[in-house]
């Protein structure tokens, strides 16, 4: 049978305070990567999912009034063509 030998660690206060600080620091930083990617909505401050989530809209909507706008003007086109090719049947 093999023995086993125990290797004990030994941690320093100050290793500990570093500890601490190193949590702390990580703690901020992860509550401002959070806020900025949620948001607040507590203080008005949009996050960055609510903004491509607006963003997706108003491109939604946008292309929607492009795709209006050309067919209006495609229909607009073809009638005005029909009725100059057509203007002395029409109206003779």
């Amino acid at each position: 049978m093999a023995t086993t030998r125990r290797k004990t660690v030994s941690v320093s206060n100050a290793d500990i305070n570093w500890i601490k600080d190193q949590l702390l620091e990580q703690h901020t930083v992860l509550m401002k990567l959070n806020q900025t990617i949620i948001g607040d909505k507590e203080y008005g401050q949009k996050g960055l999912v609510e903004q491509v989530n607006d963003h997706r809209r108003y491109i939604n909507k946008d292309q929607n009034l492009k795709a209006k706008f050309v067919g209006g003007t495609t229909v607009v086109g073809v009638v005005w063509t029909l009725l100059l090719k057509f203007w002395d049947k029409i109206f003779a």
